[in-house]
């Protein structure tokens, strides 16, 4: 703590982000300041912020960094990127840590082409999105039947005699043999980017007046089959619904959250018509309010878009608004206006956001439980258990070539994690490299003593290993006089459940609930004994360097 003052002491009055983290060294919060040495310093004095959750971070908090940058602008971005890479505990997160994926339409080519990408990139090319679930697949197979635009991966693009299967089977217009022109092909390229931008009618434009002049050249297979892909546009066109009755620009985003879960969703509007939806669950704590998970919403959602709309109506204000209004206003490049309608169109345009939201949570709260309800089923089926199993805990062990061998308790109730119950062993009785014996110390010292009087009794057992590991938790459980629990093991190799009464291992199918369930109990038990294990052995580490340091 020491070192943590002398750091508070020297912070800059600057502005930039600041990293604050626990005593294993992890990243639990990432914050960005207008004054560093002002809003850091606030955490740590009597009067400063007061919420539960600001309270319970700033008891974890060891150790902390900054990064000054030239502008709060600046500190925005830079919050948000180490956000989605780091995903600290104590911070609202948008997305989960896959990548989405964007279509890129690479304009700065001479012969432009379309691709899925993960990353945008400052080069010149246009890029769409971000696309949730499959659509962006879907997007590209659609773009693939209506524009006879390249697919080859060619950089420049070579000059051939003959085309490709591409060609013959019409998914591509030969630009590498000359049978297209470049003014029609570009023509045809700002098709594409007009559809992917939901501007249907100036793509249906463009398409008409290119199969005019196609007749005018008498080329009907040409007409013909740029008459088709107006025809497919329409029918696009007209499945969108009008939900305004002006023809602007702008998203509606919406948060619904109960509990600990929420959910966000973004309507995309272009001329007037509502042409995309994007969902996503915020990971958010209890006592993060509304309007805090509005401005992290924001700030993440669009920190990535390349492209903003002039306006954003939200069905709750945002922390800090204006800061939220000049990030976005920075990003488009142009003013980007926040608006909070009491009603009117708008109006109805968020209460229809509003209980997207919540029918999407709902349906996502409900899906949960209903795979926790048929895991808890099956494994009582499938292990003969006497009741359903809607306590577990699982242990695990661990050790580096015998050093510093640490266990392991985590608890799971109707399938989710119980991280209050968590509980972590330093082994004291085995020496070297003995999982066995560990598991045994380990499992004896849970259902003895304090903590089988202080903690809920489970319906089963779970340890990482095979018989050995089982064998040793049931003497355990045995000796602390818990006969009646079931004690089961789930090997790693083959995904095995070892159970001592049966000769052979029970294999359940690999998408089975039940499987599932343990799979995550397991892991969830492996995550917990290794995080303890490396404080444990780089705290050793620690005390050894000064020590030699002081005998030099």
């Amino acid at each position: 703590m020491r070192r943590l003052a002398n750091k508070l002491k020297h912070l800059p009055d600057r502005p930039g982000i600041y990293i604050f983290k626990d005593g294993a060294g992890s990243i639990i919060y990432v914050g960005k300041a207008k004054s560093l040495r002002k809003r850091v310093s606030s955490y740590f004095r009597r009067s400063g912020p007061g919420s539960i959750k600001t309270s319970l971070m700033v008891d974890s908090v060891r150790d902390l960094e900054y990064i000054v940058t030239g502008s709060e602008l600046e500190a925005v971005m830079l919050e948000s990127n180490f956000i989605k890479k780091h995903r600290p505990r104590y911070n609202i997160i948008l997305k989960d840590d896959k990548q989405y994926p964007y279509i890129k339409l690479t304009v700065q080519e001479e012969w432009p082409r379309v691709m899925l990408t993960r990353k945008i990139e400052n080069d010149g090319a246009k890029y769409f999105g971000p696309y949730g679930g499959g659509t962006v697949r879907e997007t590209l197979r659609l773009i693939g039947r209506l524009f006879r635009i390249r697919w080859c991966k060619e950089t420049p693009l070579k000059k051939r005699k003959r085309p490709c299967m591409y060609y013959h089977i019409k998914r591509c217009s030969g630009p590498c043999t000359g049978r297209v022109s470049r003014n029609e092909y570009l023509s045809m390229c700002g098709e594409v980017a007009a559809l992917l931008e939901g501007r249907y009618d100036s793509a249906l434009d463009s398409m008409r007046a290119e199969m005019k002049l196609a007749s005018g050249r008498l080329d009907f297979e040409l007409a013909r089959a740029i008459r088709d892909r107006v025809r497919i546009v329409e029918r696009m066109a007209d499945r969108q619904s009008v939900v305004g009755p002006d023809l602007a620009d702008r998203d509606i985003v919406s948060i619904f959250r109960r509990g600990n879960g929420a959910c966000s969703v973004v309507f995309q509007v272009r001329r007037g018509k509502l042409v995309k939806r994007d969902v996503f669950y915020p990971q958010v704590r209890n006592e993060s309010s509304d309007a805090e998970i509005m401005s992290a919403v924001l700030r993440q959602y669009y920190a990535d878009m390349p492209e903003l709309p002039p306006e954003v109506a939200l069905g709750v204000k945002p922390e800090a608004p204006s800061e939220i209004s000049r990030f976005l206003s920075s990003r488009r490049g142009r003013k980007v206006k926040l608006t909070v309608p009491g009603r009117g169109a708008k109006k109805k345009l968020v209460e229809m956001a509003d209980e997207n939201a919540r029918l999407l949570l709902e349906r996502k709260v409900l899906s949960s439980e209903n795979r926790a309800a048929s895991a808890m089923s099956e494994l009582r089926r499938r292990l003969k258990l006497s009741s359903l199993p809607i306590r577990i805990e699982a242990f695990d062990v661990s050790n580096i070539q015998g050093s510093h061998t640490v266990g392991s308790m985590v608890a799971f109730v109707e399938g989710e994690p119980l991280k209050r119950d968590y509980r972590k062993f330093k082994v004291r009785s085995v020496e070297g490299a003995d999982d066995v014996a560990s598991m045994f110390e380990i499992v004896k010292r849970r259902y003895s003593g304090s903590l089988k009087n202080s903690m809920r009794q489970p319906d089963l057992v779970l340890v990482d290993g095979g018989r050995g590991q089982v064998s040793a938790a049931r003497r355990a459980m045995n000796e602390s006089g818990m006969k009646q629990t079931p004690v089961i093991g789930l090997a790693k190799k083959r995904e095995e459940i070892h159970i001592l009464e049966k000769k052979s291992p029970i294999r359940l199918p690999r998408r089975s609930q039940a499987l599932k369930l343990l799979q995550r109990l397991r892991d969830e038990a492996h995550r917990f004994a290794v995080k303890y294990h490396r404080r444990k052995r780089g705290m050793y580490v620690r005390i050894k360097n000064n020590k030699n340091r002081g005998e030099s």
